[in-house]
């Protein structure tokens, strides 16, 4: 189980320079978020069998923490540089933002709710970007 865990969080991980190679900064921003989103709702309640199968459950998360902060670094980067979002965001602050999607019902119709919350985060990461200034200011 611990195995299948790692591998489909590289495979979250895997998916940010696949995604900047394909697509502009911003689509590629969004469409890693939501595909965090689809992971972190298709893994409801996987939190609680990884702690029932190892006691070391704190060292499995900083193992994936590293990598998952690495790929947000990458797309946030690459949407800086093309400035399409604010500058200065830490990584560590959308992650902890991006929290809201472990609090969505997955009982419930969480893709729609997931996509109003990404569509919010994405709005509050272009506030002050320099070309939606530029865009505002023609």
């Amino acid at each position: 189980m611990l195995e299948v865990y790692r591998y489909e969080v590289q495979q979250v991980v895997d998916a940010a320079p696949r995604l900047l190679a394909s697509r502009p900064p911003l689509d590629a921003l969004r469409e890693w978020l939501d595909c965090l989103a689809h992971y972190g709702m298709t893994k409801a309640g996987l939190g609680s069998a990884l702690s029932a199968a190892t006691t070391s459950h704190g060292a499995l998360s900083a193992e994936t923490y590293g990598p998952v902060i690495n790929a947000l670094t990458m797309l946030l980067a690459a949407n800086e540089k093309a400035g399409t979002i604010r500058s200065g965001l830490e990584p560590d602050d959308v992650l902890l933002i991006l929290g809201f999607l472990w609090r969505i019902d997955p009982a419930g119709d969480w893709r729609a709710q997931a996509g109003r919350l990404l569509d919010i985060l994405m709005d509050g990461l272009r506030a002050g970007a320099p070309t939606t200034q530029s865009a505002s200011e023609a």
